[in-house]
């Protein structure tokens, strides 16, 4: 099951990657060459840029690739490096269910209000809807970054001490 969701996440988004360059260069098209242009293409992209980041958040941390200053951490011991790296997963936890607090409460008014987007022909809600699952998918990803420090299967919470090497006329 959750190899099955890391594939979807991956495909959704190079796929919302992929929409967002074909209708960039589709409006670029019509715009130089037709003197023209597609009415909802900015904010199609808008939609598909924000989705892509969102479900971009939790893929970065499952595959461990956001960027860590671990200076300080490297300098110290296992046993204490492992509970600044819970200290530090549990604050960002806790800004993640704040925000899938406060993006679930503008969701449901978006709904109530009947907005709709302004291009497209669709609920704002709907195309908005990103926002409270893509901070569900975060905390999950984060419960599972913890549970796996905890274990000490994981000893980072991102990339970081990176090997450094010089060229050759460097040496």
């Amino acid at each position: 099951m959750l190899a099955r969701w890391n594939k979807l996440e991956e495909i959704l988004i190079g796929s919302l990657l992929a929409v967002m360059v074909f209708i960039t260069c589709l409006q670029v098209v019509l715009r130089y060459l037709f003197n023209t242009g597609i009415v909802w293409g900015l904010e199609a992209t808008s939609y598909a840029f924000l989705w892509m980041v969102l479900l971009g958040l939790s893929y970065g941390v499952r595959t461990n690739s956001h960027i860590a200053v671990d200076l300080i951490l490297s300098w110290l011991p296992s046993r204490f490096k492992r509970v600044v790296l819970l200290i530090s997963v549990s604050l960002a936890l806790m800004y993640t269910i704040t925000m899938l607090l406060g993006t679930y409460t503008y969701i449901e008014r978006l709904y109530l209000l009947e907005i709709h987007a302004q291009n497209i022909a669709l609920p704002k809600w709907l195309l908005s809807s990103c926002l409270p699952l893509g901070f569900l998918l975060l905390s999950l990803r984060l419960l599972e970054l913890a549970k796996q420090i905890y274990s000490g299967e994981k000893d980072s919470i991102g990339v970081g001490k990176e090997p450094v090497t010089l060229r050759e006329s460097e040496e």
